[in-house]
């Protein structure tokens, strides 16, 4: 019988690296990164340790993949940047990217978000590498197009802070929903999660973040002789 290479997938159960990263998003939440052991990650996940150095590397490795994915669900969805797409169809597609992981039940949102503020506060060196990585290039995409719906020759357009601003605020109205979702169903009990909340609330941003590029084009009409 032919030997089994020692870098061989090694056998188990199909699901078991998402368990993994479940139950690491979960404790890394209630922990913190320093607090939270490898080995008691696996044993909530009921896998083998090994399978974290298997799959992450390392705990640092667990810790990033945990920080990417919800990021990486979010970006997967959104819709490419179209100056040439009707505006309110393509931020009908912006928001519903952002929105969806709060009507999900399985996507451990409360947990990502928790984590999140943490890095908000004290970011680590893995939270630069993420943002350059995965969220700087959507963003700069995004000033791009907002450029061109706003008159912005594309040379020009990365230089432009009022549009970086215009895209930040964009993404800052879906953003607090993520990081204030409990408190505001807390102030006023089904905002958020209740029966038609997912519509209304895409309804309303959408209406938001159209009212905000057309105020910007606006200005910039004002401006000229």
């Amino acid at each position: 019988m032919p030997k089994i290479p020692p870098q061989a997938e090694p056998e188990e159960p199909s699901g078991r690296r998402e368990r993994l990263l479940r139950e690491a998003r979960r404790i890394f939440a209630d922990k913190g990164f320093d607090k939270a052991s490898t080995r008691e990650i696996a044993r909530a996940a009921e896998a083998n340790i090994a399978l974290i150095a298997y799959y992450f590397g390392d705990k640092r490795g667990l810790y990033r993949e945990v920080l990417v994915q919800p990021i990486a669900q979010v970006m997967s969805s959104m819709p490419e940047p179209d100056a040439g797409m009707p505006l309110q169809a393509w931020l009908q597609s912006f928001y519903a990217a952002f929105l969806r992981p709060l009507f999900d039940a399985d996507s451990g949102l409360a947990e990502s978000t928790r984590i999140f503020c943490h890095e908000m506060i004290a970011p680590s060196p893995d939270w630069a590498e993420i943002c350059a990585e995965h969220i700087a290039p959507q963003h700069f995409a995004l000033v791009a197009m907002l450029g061109q719906r706003c008159g912005v020759p594309a040379a020009a357009a990365s230089e432009d802070a009022e549009l970086h601003q215009l895209a930040f605020g964009l993404i800052a109205l879906a953003h607090d929903y993520w990081l204030s979702a409990n408190d505001m169903e807390g102030l006023l009990p089904g905002v958020v999660r209740g029966p038609g909340a997912y519509e209304r609330t895409l309804q309303r941003l959408v209406t938001f973040g159209q009212a905000m590029i057309e105020a910007e084009q606006a200005l910039r009409k004002g401006r000229k002789p």
